[in-house]
């Protein structure tokens, strides 16, 4: 076979979903995702193919994060997304423990919820329920009462977080950012897991406590709620303060990578090289 051929059967090769998928388990742990637990400093970068921020700080509760202070205990550290077939996954590496008491009058602020924002325009048209806690004990906590846990709810409506961000690779970059629902028309359940027992051994800072998220949400609640197939999205996050967010644009569905791209250009140079080869 002509080197040619060769490079044409293997770019091929490379575009069946069978080479690309990466199996994700929604159970809160990370490996799945290329995320290892190392026990020394390394990065939050996760396998090819998945798009992914990740702004890892760390501190005491007066060190600043942008927009607010908290240090660790109120860290975004990495965000993640991915589709494959019908279905979106997300994940999220923060210092926030998902249980932490939501009490503003003791400087106490529970866990957020998703915001996702069709055509990121700054307005997020669908939220993905975490239900922060309220009270009771840590072995029996009390939850908020709106809605239900890995709950999708279209025509959200937001508690906003205390402080205006700036965040110049963001269209909408001097306002609030949604932090935790209030209300909304519930569409279905996305598969939604978190961890509640911090673990060490990640990122820049190892020896900090970290807390993983893992949903995975069927692309079809994404359309009843008016998104079109196509536009870009953002997916974003934070705690219920609003100290630390995060967001990721994940690629629309349907929509090759430039990788994905460069090989298929491959492919059909080569087989067009294979057609105008003269019969022998």
């Amino acid at each position: 076979m002509s080197p040619i051929a060769s490079s044409a059967l293997l770019a091929l090769s490379l575009l069946t979903p069978a080479a690309h998928a990466i199996v994700i388990s929604v159970d809160g742990n990370l490996a799945d995702w290329g995320i290892q637990r190392t026990g020394q400093a390394s990065d939050w970068t996760p396998h090819p193919g998945i798009h992914f921020s990740i702004e890892d700080q760390t501190g005491g509760s007066n060190t600043y994060l942008n927009p607010g202070w908290g240090g660790q205990a109120y860290d975004a550290e990495a965000l993640y997304a991915l589709i494959q077939g019908n279905t979106l996954y997300i994940a999220l590496a923060t210092g926030h423990d998902p249980r932490t008491l939501h009490k503003p009058s003791a400087n106490s602020y529970g866990a957020g919820d998703f915001g996702i924002d069709f055509g990121r325009d700054g307005v997020y048209e669908l939220g993905i329920n975490v239900k922060h806690v309220t009270g009771g004990s840590a072995g029996s906590p009390i939850f908020e009462t709106f809605g239900v846990s890995g709950g999708v709810y279209a025509n959200p409506t937001w508690a906003m977080g205390l402080f205006p961000e700036t965040d110049p690779t963001y269209p909408i970059n001097t306002t609030k950012r949604p932090a935790y629902l209030t209300g909304g028309d519930y569409l279905g359940l996305a598969h939604l897991v978190y961890t509640t027992s911090g673990a060490n051994g990640y990122g820049q800072w190892p020896l900090d406590l970290h807390y993983f998220y893992e949903i995975a949400l069927d692309l079809n609640l994404l359309r009843t709620a008016g998104w079109n197939g196509m536009d870009p999205f953002n997916i974003h996050w934070t705690m219920n303060c609003g100290n630390d967010s995060i967001h990721v644009d994940p690629p629309p569905a349907g929509v090759p990578e430039p990788a994905t791209l460069a090989l298929l250009s491959l492919g059909l140079l080569g087989l067009t090289a294979l057609r105008r080869r003269p019969m022998r």
